[in-house]
């Protein structure tokens, strides 16, 4: 087992969930038609699989995922109403962009406008969240860029909220995978990317996922694929991001610029399978502990509270290859010098988990409690201690000088 190159950076996640940079397995060729692909752990992000990684790829509208949790996170009722208008499917039929078939003057309910961009892709949906969260595409395609950045995506740069092919709309399948884990964090974002069917509020739509149901059309068996968002242009070719359930554990996976063939449809699909497939065979999760499984004590130097008591902040496993060896998983616990105070939430050291000497992953431990510091006693100057001493002698002195010493006859 070689350890690959590549690494997932997870900067903010990495203060979410207490994740950083992980390693994979070296990846075979599985003749998928995808030139580029990945397939990493949901919770650590360990990557098990990549085929050109790194390389930059046109996302087409798996755009949306950026674009929907952006605007999630700026939603406070999704329930509430809005109208469609001009400006919101502006562009859509000239671009030839796919469609939620919304009506300017329509009412929708931001759930409406979720699910709209989730399910037929629409980019009238994606166009009416931009100018009610942010009132221009403009300011809202700066929140998508900065989402990006704050996560430690190496190579994205978005244009628009649609996808609609731009030379400078690009990403790569590691960065998507990033952000794809990110957003399904969030279990309003977590509802969408899963649903399958949905009818908007005012009855006028009805939606179906097209890439599963035409899989399930042509016989494929999509039991695995809990929630995917797909994307097509001509120069990205079929893109898919897609929730996995392999063996009770999940997995995020990403493919672009897959392509059908006379024998092949339904590629990009079939691509997602086919790495489900291997990752099924030749590899499981191990539970190497509970969330709040003791791992630790640490002293604490000047706490109210001298022990800090060292936990794991959440679960915490592996991928390891099938029929693994329990002797060949080491963790190695380092934390370092505490001192109060510590607020709660603090990073205290990490956790480095490793397969036969090679690293799957380190872990950030974090500190469960706050530990206030000891307010020291207060110190009297030595002056001060000094001073009455000195101000007695004195007056000693006065004494015997004025009623001691006699005056001479």
């Amino acid at each position: 087992m070689k350890k690959k190159i590549f690494s997932v950076m997870l900067f903010f996640t990495m203060m979410i969930s207490g994740l950083v940079p992980v390693y994979g397995f070296e990846s075979p060729d599985l003749g998928i038609s995808g030139q580029s692909a990945i397939m990493i752990d949901q919770d650590s992000g360990q990557v098990i699989y990549d085929k050109n990684a790194n390389n930059r790829i046109y996302p087409a509208s798996i755009t949306k995922i950026v674009t929907c949790i952006t605007a999630i996170e700026m939603i406070k009722d999704f329930n509430a109403t809005t109208t469609i208008t001009d400006d919101d499917i502006a562009t859509v039929w000239e671009t030839g962009a796919s469609a939620a078939n919304f009506m300017p003057g329509e009412v929708v309910t931001y759930r409406d406008l979720i699910m709209g961009a989730m399910l037929p892709s629409g980019a009238d949906a994606t166009r009416a969240l931009a100018n009610n969260t942010c009132g221009n595409q403009e300011k809202f395609v700066e929140k998508m860029n900065q989402l990006a950045s704050k996560l430690g995506c190496k190579d994205t740069h978005f244009v628009n909220t649609t996808g609609i092919h731009d030379d400078n709309h690009y990403t790569t399948v590691a960065d998507m995978a990033l952000l794809t884990q990110y957003a399904l964090k969030n279990e309003d974002f977590k509802e969408a990317f899963n649903r399958y069917q949905y009818t908007s509020s005012n009855s006028q739509h009805s939606w179906v996922k097209k890439n599963i149901r035409n899989a399930k059309i042509r016989g494929v068996d999509t039991t695995m694929i809990e929630g995917c968002k797909s994307g097509f242009t001509d120069e990205a070719q079929h893109t898919l991001s897609s929730l996995l359930n392999i063996n009770d554990h999940h997995y995020i996976c990403v493919v672009a610029h897959c392509q059908n063939s006379p024998t092949y449809g339904n590629c990009a699909v079939n691509d997602t399978l086919t790495l489900a497939n291997y990752v099924g065979s030749h590899y499981q999760y191990v539970e190497l502990h509970k969330q709040g499984d003791h791992l630790a004590n640490k002293k604490v130097t000047q706490g109210k509270q001298k022990t800090l008591k060292v936990v794991a902040p959440e679960s915490i496993g592996a991928i390891v290859p099938t029929g693994y060896n329990e002797k060949d998983i080491k963790e190695k616990v380092s934390i370092k010098t505490l001192k109060a105070p510590l607020k709660k939430g603090d990073v205290i050291g990490t956790m480095t988990i490793t397969y036969q000497n090679e690293q799957l992953s380190t872990i950030n431990l974090i500190s469960q409690q706050t530990i206030k510091k000891v307010k020291p006693k207060p110190q009297a100057h030595v002056s001060s201690i000094l001073m009455p001493y000195g101000l007695a002698v004195v007056l000693i002195i006065v004494y015997i000088i004025i009623f001691k010493i006699k005056p001479k006859k």
